[in-house]
C-alpha cells in the first residue's frame, strides 16, 4: 500500500498539475477500466496503474488519494483490487 501511494504521488509530481487535475479509481480490471470506461488515451493522457494486495488495501490507497491528497475519483471507478491515475493530456 505504501508503496503504491508513493508511486502515484511521485509521479504526480514528476507530471504536474494539481491533484483536482488527476483522477484516481479502482478496477478489477484496470486497462479496461482505463482505456475503456474512463476512456484515457494510452498516448496523450498520463496515467499508471498498479495491483493491490486485495480489494480493502485498494480501497485503503483511494481513501488516502480522495481525502487526504484530495484526488476525485474517476467516475464509476470505486470497486476491485487494482488502483489507477490518470491525468487528461501530455506530460509538463
Amino acid at each position: 500500500m505504501q508503496q503504491i501511494k508513493f508511486e502515484f504521488l511521485t509521479y504526480i509530481k514528476e507530471f504536474g498539475g494539481r491533484a483536482g487535475d488527476w483522477r484516481v479509481g479502482l478496477a478489477a480490471d484496470a486497462p479496461a477500466a482505463l482505456f475503456g470506461a474512463q476512456k484515457v488515451d494510452p498516448e496523450a493522457d498520463v496515467w499508471l496503474w498498479k495491483p493491490a494486495l486485495s480489494a480493502a488495501a485498494a480501497r485503503t490507497v483511494f481513501r488516502y488519494m480522495t481525502e487526504q491528497f484530495h484526488v476525485p475519483p474517476a467516475e464509476g471507478a470505486t470497486d476491485g483490487a487494482c488502483v489507477f491515475l490518470f491525468r487528461r493530456g501530455g506530460g509538463a
